[in-house]
């Protein structure tokens, strides 16, 4: 049936049939970034990375600064990721870039959230604070 739309259709009708199976399959066939390949399950990844975050957040002062910035960030982006199912829509809300973009980064900062608890950068006098501009985090 799509063949045959394909064939027949518009070039309009061509994209909105591509845009509306991509929306269906919730996958792409590549992130346009070299070297940054598609995670088919990308979603789940990300709610499982946010959620690993935000527990090991709680292993941090709670009136560490650093606690208080990854956990409302982690926490916002956890939400949008569990409000919408669809990827593309994901991608948009974060505004960040593409999901497999927004894996690397929750990668990378579990991996800061282990040299934290290492480093203990609260014990040595005053507190950071986090910046205004992720306030509404």
């Amino acid at each position: 049936m799509l063949s045959r739309i394909f064939q027949r259709g518009s070039s309009n009708m061509r994209l909105s049939v591509l845009s509306s199976s991509r929306l269906l399959s919730n996958t792409k066939d590549s992130t346009g970034i070299a070297g940054l390949p598609v995670i088919e399950n990308a979603r789940e990844v990300l709610i499982a990375l946010y959620q690993k975050t935000l527990e090991d957040a709680e292993g941090l002062p709670k009136d560490a600064g650093y606690r208080d910035y990854v956990t409302k960030l982690s926490k916002y982006r956890l939400t949008v990721c569990e409000k919408n199912e669809v990827v593309e829509a994901i991608e948009k809300e974060i505004g960040t870039g593409e999901i497999e973009e927004l894996i690397q980064e929750a990668e990378d900062e579990l991996k800061v959230l282990e040299m934290m608890k290492e480093w203990k950068p609260w014990a040595g006098g005053g507190h950071w604070k986090v910046p205004e501009k992720f306030a509404p985090y």
